[in-house]
């Protein structure tokens, strides 16, 4: 088999900054290998050292976690892995390892490498450039092995310079938008889209054309973009709305237990949010307990201060790491196809804007900052592609019903910002 060629996102920076939030938040999953490895590790003197550190689930081992939700190797004083501190980065389990790089297959023979958002360190782009760990991201890629390319079907029926050309497009819009609103730029990001898969791959496979089109294409999306699409926001669209963030926030390593009791909770939670009520704290721990109807989600903006466009920085960051990745569809989003994951990718929008909000209302304020995107895109990047949840397309049509004018009056309703 041949050695992959690994992408690794050229813009985004990690270091570990010890807050121990991966270490908290997940269970982590353990090959029998693994357990026999690990179980072996000569710990010396050391004292307090977790001897029965196996939490099995359906005969799946996983890292048991205390009582406070933390790892047991997770040294509470430091915020440190006792286990990395002891005997290096590669004595850990290959999980541990790999967060919060996300791999995927993209091209025959290709690996695409980008840095999760839920990753605090990842959002406030601190540390070295993801570029710099290459040996390490390589070995890890050769312990994951490749999954093979993109299918036809996943395609959409586009060539491989089709793809770089649309998404270096889409890419270079964000640059353009980059000190105007979100709204906006999300907006004009869907527009332009939505008259791609509109010209279809025939069209677009031309590349001589496309270039030819494409500057006046993105003229007539820019004056589009500026303005603000009419229509009604009905009582259904506003219960969906809803339903959809409640499940793109769900957290489905909290449900390692899945007992009955929890299952109804959850299942009365998302009944609340049909009507207006209930707390996204219902779908994890680390989400504000904070009631959806003092929000006020569907308000139009009434109440909020513009944000600044530098609060959104992590947001432009996820969608130009997935574009360029490209890991937005494929294996990078439950199989689909091209249109399909980019669709969803930037439907994203108005479920991050929902979220901050949601955040910053939690904090008694009135204006989203960056903690309140930072919040958002991790909560969102979180389950884009990732969720059992949403894996059923029952759950995913909800972005159908979005797609179109309603996309457009989704964010007039949520009062763009």
């Amino acid at each position: 088999m041949a050695t992959p060629k690994v992408h690794i996102a050229r813009h985004q920076h990690c270091g570990c900054i010890l807050c121990g939030r991966c270490c908290r938040r997940f269970h982590v999953r353990l090959t029998e290998a693994e357990v026999t490895r690990l179980q072996a590790l000569d710990w010396g003197t050391e004292p307090d050292v977790p001897r029965d550190f196996v939490h099995r689930l359906h005969g799946q081992a996983y890292f048991r976690r205390r009582a406070d939700g933390g790892c047991v190797f997770l040294d509470g004083q430091t915020g440190a892995c006792r286990m990395h501190a002891r005997f290096g980065f590669d004595a850990k389990a290959l999980t541990c390892r790999g967060y919060p790089h996300n791999l995927a297959s993209t091209w025959r023979d290709e690996v695409s490498v980008v840095a999760r958002l839920d990753c605090p360190a990842v959002q406030q782009d601190a540390g070295r450039p993801l570029e710099s760990g290459r040996r390490q991201i390589e070995r890890l890629v050769e312990e994951l092995g490749t999954r093979g390319g993109f299918t036809v079907r996943q395609l959409d029926g586009l060539s491989r310079e089709a793809v770089e050309r649309l998404t270096r497009a889409l890419v270079g819009l964000i640059e353009d938008y980059h000190n105007e609103s979100p709204g906006t730029l999300a907006y004009a990001l869907f527009l332009l889209a939505t008259r791609c898969q509109t010209l279809g791959a025939t069209f677009l496979n031309d590349l001589e054309t496309l270039e030819t089109v494409l500057p006046s294409l993105l003229g007539a999306v820019r004056n589009e973009a500026a303005t603000r699409p009419a229509g009604r926001f009905g009582r259904l669209s506003r219960i969906l709305f809803r339903e959809w963030l409640a499940a793109a926030c769900r957290r489905d390593e909290e449900l390692v237990r899945p007992s009955l009791a929890v299952r109804l909770r959850r299942s009365a939670a998302l009944a609340a949010y049909a009507v207006g009520a209930g707390s996204l704290r219902t779908m994890g721990q680390e989400h504000p307990d904070l009631s959806l109807r003092r929000v006020g989600l569907f308000a139009g903006g009434a109440g909020w201060e513009p944000s600044s466009p530098a609060a959104w920085e992590s947001f432009r960051g996820l969608l130009v790491a997935r574009l360029e990745g490209p890991q937005f569809f494929g294996v990078a989003y439950y199989g689909e196809p091209f249109f399909t994951g980019l669709r969803a990718l930037l439907q994203s929008y108005p479920l991050v804007l929902a979220a901050a909000r949601t955040h910053a209302a939690a904090r008694s304020v009135r204006c989203i900052e960056t903690p309140d995107v930072h919040y958002a895109v991790g909560a969102i990047d979180h389950s884009l592609g990732r969720s059992p949840l949403l894996q059923w397309r029952l759950w995913r049509q909800v972005e159908e019903y979005f797609a179109g004018p309603r996309y457009g009056r989704l964010l007039k309703a949520l009062g763009w910002d």
